[in-house]
């Protein structure tokens, strides 16, 4: 969940606000009598490029992601790794003719963690899916392929760091990292969250301009969560 504004080209600002919700709960009705069902959540992630150059000031897009995904987390040591999701997701841009954007995928979400020493960890984080629905952009998978490759980096103390690329059938993709420093241990009054930084190069930043190129982009701003 952050802000972020950076100007190479018309000034842009990103948002994103995210979220999941625990749709059973553990310790009593169905998810006490059915524990798998405790591992049900429903996710929502919302992006928004905005325009900060033009007269008007618009929104240039957004995109819309909600999701249903199971959640598991290892139990016992002969398991490889160390969880996985398995859900839906409908991603789209809510717009109408010919901007209308929307994506129908299922996905499956493996997690690797390893810690490190002074409590640092590194994990691997790779979403794997198929398109069940593309009808208004049938060449997405030229751009997107069919995987987000993500590693994230935890220093324990100061810094996260997060990477994420994607390599289309055609060859053609795109890289995003995000650097993120904890405010706490700076003098930044009492605002807790973090200073946010993210680059982000290639195609389709948003949905709506999934096959198009722009320069790459460098914004800089505030995270609650990184």
């Amino acid at each position: 969940m952050y802000f972020i504004a950076g100007s190479r080209g018309p000034t842009t600002a990103r948002f994103q606000i995210s979220f999941k919700y625990r749709l059973f709960d553990a310790t009593s009705g169905f998810g006490q009598e059915q524990p798998w069902l405790s591992g049900l959540y429903f996710g929502y992630t919302q992006n928004s490029l905005w325009d900060l150059s033009s007269e008007s000031e618009p929104f240039r897009d957004t995109s819309y992601r909600p999701s249903v995904f199971w959640k598991w987390e290892r139990a016992i040591e002969k398991v490889f790794f160390d969880g996985a999701r398995l859900g839906l997701e409908h991603e789209s841009n809510g717009d109408e003719g010919e901007r209308s954007r929307s994506i129908n995928i299922a996905f499956v979400s493996p997690e690797w963690r390893w810690r490190l020493r002074d409590g640092a960890a590194f994990e691997f984080l790779p979403k794997l899916y198929v398109y069940l629905d593309k009808e208004e952009n049938p060449d997405i998978d030229e751009y997107r392929g069919y995987a987000d490759w993500r590693v994230r980096y935890d220093s324990g103390n100061l810094w996260i760091t997060t990477a994420m690329a994607r390599i289309g059938t055609s060859g053609k993709g795109s890289v995003q990292v995000d650097l993120a420093r904890r405010t706490r241990d700076i003098r930044f009054g009492g605002v807790s969250g973090y200073l946010y930084a993210q680059y982000f190069n290639g195609y389709g930043e948003d949905i709506l301009g999934y096959n198009v190129r722009e320069r790459a982009q460098f914004r800089v701003g505030f995270a609650i969560v990184p």
